[in-house]
């Protein structure tokens, strides 16, 4: 049985070692949605959400006068 086997590799590690594994099986839960919840966390509709709202000045890559002794 896997959950033996589960049980035997984590005889002699220490509690600290055992939540880690603890930790990342409910990571790979997560990834594999494996525990019945939905968690997606995928995006929707934002693609474009935004378009023609954002605008650039006409004279955004011309130098700044406060940095002139610098260049």
């Amino acid at each position: 049985m896997p959950i033996d086997l589960l049980v035997k590799e984590a005889e002699g590690m220490s509690d600290d070692a055992i939540m880690e594994v603890v930790r990342f099986m409910r990571f790979i839960k997560i990834e594999n949605n494996i525990s019945g919840k939905s968690t997606s966390l995928k995006r929707k509709g934002l693609a474009g959400k935004y378009r023609g709202q954002g605008w650039m000045a006409d004279d955004f890559d011309a130098p700044i006068d406060d940095f002139r002794e610098y260049m």
